[in-house]
């Protein structure tokens, strides 16, 4: 067993400071919003509705309307765009996707006929967050590209790296880990040069996952220890809530320890409740799960399962319930009930493949292939099998590509090597030739430099000897 050193954030502590803490900074802006007019209103109005999402959803888009029908009042155009927004962020995390795009759509409307870049970026990203969160990669792609287009073209480095690390989110979902850790990478280099180091802490936690999947799992603890407490320092409560379920996650699934891993998914739990965060809910309640279906709490574990589907059905989450599919299966099956078991397995295939997640294919068939061995249905393990040897042979055909790909670049470099030593040797006689000719020159000038000075000490003498005379 690996020795762990495990990072503990006191909920108990935490929690009540930044519930507070948030409060406090809604009474201060509802008596500014009471005294202010113009735009300085409108602005206090969309920060109040920001800080309600941490509160209250209904308050959040009752203070974002506010806005929006007050910038109408007094014709200001020009914050609708920004108004509109914060609204669609609220709705997004809440999980109402339908209400959160049509607020976006809104806002690209408002900032199409202005000149502000980077509201008009950060909204295409943002459609693209919530496309990504309904599954829709295609989508997605699409959005983050207009954004990064949009920053590119106007310089806004920061923006783009943003832009470009949720494209690598995208590839991280469709189990394309290699583009996925790329994207993340290049993005973490902009953040450390810019020394924003939450977004850096968030980029590193996201690696620290691709490296997990790759069965770096001391690596990605401690990426994801390096990162925690950032979250808690700069109070970013939605990713200090991701950090401790996937905290939870390795100690459950490397470690083995279902009572620390249940700790941290009930700190994640807890945070996530309060921020009204539905799909991490959902994710979390999955994991927390898992865990009773370990412990063999069967009961306890498909309790979870049914309030995380609920939420993942009533906000659009497909991939929480293909996930969620796949869990249940499991489940099922632990119990010996195994033509349930195959049941949820095709509703995730199906699904899976449907919304072009790669990443189940391969667990599906395995766990149907024990399924009906214990069920005594050779006709269906046939079958299963059959896909089985196919994806190992494609598995296979995979790694010869790439060892012939490797293979014909290796003698790619063998065929140039006579090319390059011949190069070589030219560049070094070339070399000889000019520090041949820059010795020359110096030859020359210290020699005009020495006839130079006998002329001079030439005439001197023959000037003192006519003087003498």
């Amino acid at each position: 067993m690996k020795a762990i050193l495990p990072f503990i954030v006191s909920f108990l502590f935490l929690g009540p400071c930044f519930a507070q803490a948030d409060l406090t900074k809604i009474d201060s802006l509802n008596k500014l919003v009471g005294i202010q007019t113009g735009t300085e209103r409108i602005e206090t109005l969309i920060a109040l509705s920001e800080a309600y999402r941490k509160v209250s959803f209904d308050k959040s888009i009752k203070a974002g309307s506010d806005a929006e029908q007050y910038a109408n009042e007094i014709s200001l155009d020009t914050l609708k765009g920004k108004i509109l927004l914060s609204m669609g962020e609220s709705a997004s995390l809440t999980g109402d996707y339908a209400l959160a795009l049509d607020y976006y759509k809104k806002a690209l409307a408002s900032f199409q006929n202005t000149v502000n870049y980077s509201a008009l970026g950060k909204t295409y990203d943002m459609m693209g967050l919530v496309y990504r969160n309904m599954a829709n990669y295609e989508k997605a792609i699409e959005s983050f590209a207009m954004a990064s287009d949009i920053f590119r073209k106007h310089n806004l480095n920061k923006q783009l790296a943003g832009s470009e690390s949720h494209i690598g989110l995208v590839y991280f979902n469709q189990g394309n880990l290699s583009k996925a850790v790329d994207y993340y990478y290049q993005a973490r280099l902009v953040y450390k040069e810019l020394k924003d180091t939450l977004r850096f802490a968030k980029l590193t936690m996201n690696m620290g996952l691709v490296y997990w999947q790759w069965n770096k799992n001391q690596l990605a603890l401690d990426m994801h220890l390096e990162a925690l407490p950032i979250f808690e320092r700069k109070k970013d409560y939605l990713e200090l809530g991701r950090a401790l379920n996937n905290i939870g996650m390795m100690y459950y699934q490397d470690v083995k320890d279902t009572v620390k891993a249940l700790e941290y998914y009930e700190q994640s739990l807890e945070i996530r409740k309060k921020l009204g965060n539905q799909s991490g809910m959902a994710t979390v309640l999955s994991n927390i799960g898992n865990v009773y279906r370990d412990r063999g709490q069967m009961t306890e574990a498909f309790e979870r399962y049914d309030k995380a589907m609920k939420i993942c059905e009533a906000i659009g989450y497909k991939e929480g319930i293909v996930r969620l599919y796949y869990y249940m299966a499991a489940a099922y099956h632990k119990s010996d009930n195994y033509k349930e078991s195959n049941r949820y397995l095709d509703k995730c295939l199906e699904m899976s493949t449907e919304l072009g997640i790669k990443s189940y294919s391969i667990i599906v068939n395995e766990y149907k292939l024990k399924n009906y061995a214990a069920l005594g249905d050779f006709s269906g393990f046939k079958n299963e099998f059959t896909i089985y040897s196919a994806t190992k042979d494609s598995l296979a055909s995979e790694l010869n590509d790439i060892s012939v790909k490797e293979t014909e670049a290796r003698f790619k470099i063998d065929e140039l090597l006579p090319e390059i030593e011949r190069l070589e040797v030219e560049n070094a006689r070339q070399q000889n030739l000019i520090n041949l000719y820059q010795y020359s020159l110096i030859g020359l000038i210290a020699l005009a430099i020495m006839i130079t000075l006998f002329v001079i000490i030439r005439k001197k003498a023959h000037s003192s000897e006519s003087i003498a005379g």
